[in-house]
């Protein structure tokens, strides 16, 4: 990740343990799961960082932990609430999507990460793909809550249609908030799709002469996702210190 000048001070990170409230399918491979945290029972984050969640050992897998993002508001600090995919053979996320239940009591550490917004007052342009939309669901309820003012374009790429998620709620926050304009797009040939077609990169391309400069761009998934975007930001005259990453590796 790239440092960057964050809103706030960064506390450090502590050992919690939280309980399983919910789990709601989003997709048919991205779970998002809430917990409650029990002790401590309060966490202070900042939008865009990530927990480290453990899985503990069995007979049948060693104890393992992996780096998730928040997708809860900081104004909820007894929440924590990630996005999963699942990960063929992996050994979280499998154990997150069919053995994980509500009630359930879980080991996590945090908060980590430098991937939080800046108090620059200017545009934002974010970029997504899957469980990349984690920080910025965070980030959009932060903003809202606050009074934020800045425009953002959340541009947000999937394969199909199966693949998309928070459609609807995301275009309910659109039309409520003047500032945040909410950009999916599909790169399959699916006919029941009237948005934006392409890769995520291509579609950035042809927006991005709409968006005033200068701008700040936030980056979050896979790192093929985030290196081309990021090529096309800067070869479109986005200087690339204004472009931060989390990247999903």
């Amino acid at each position: 990740d790239l440092a960057i000048e964050v809103a706030g001070t960064l506390l450090p990170a502590r050992s919690y343990r939280a309980v399983v409230e919910r789990i709601d399918p989003l997709t048919y491979d991205i779970n998002h799961v809430r917990l409650r945290l029990v002790d401590p029972a309060a966490m202070t984050f900042e939008p865009g960082q990530y927990i480290q969640l453990d899985r503990p050992a069995s007979a049948e897998c060693p104890g393992v932990s992996r780096a998730y993002s928040m997708a809860s508001r900081p104004s909820e600090t007894d929440i924590v609430e990630l996005m999963i995919r699942r990960v063929p053979n992996g050994m979280m996320s499998v154990w997150v999507h069919e053995c994980l239940a509500i009630g359930d009591e879980v080991s996590l550490t945090g908060p980590f990460g430098e991937f939080a917004l800046s108090s620059r007052k200017l545009p934002m342009v974010w970029v997504a793909g899957g469980s990349g939309m984690s920080p910025f669901w965070s980030m959009v309820h932060h903003l809202r809550e606050i009074g934020n003012t800045r425009k953002v374009y959340f541009f947000f790429g999937a394969v199909a249609l199966r693949d998309l998620f928070l459609v609807d709620e995301w275009r309910t926050l659109e039309a409520e908030l003047d500032w945040l304009e909410f950009i999916p797009a599909i790169s399959g040939g699916e006919e029941n799709w009237d948005g934006e077609r392409g890769l995520i990169t291509e579609v950035i391309a042809r927006h991005l002469p709409e968006i005033p400069s200068p701008l700040e761009a936030y980056l979050c998934g896979s790192p093929g996702m985030c290196n081309a975007a990021c090529n096309v930001l800067t070869d479109n005259g986005v200087n690339e210190r204004m472009i931060f990453f989390d990247k999903f590796a």
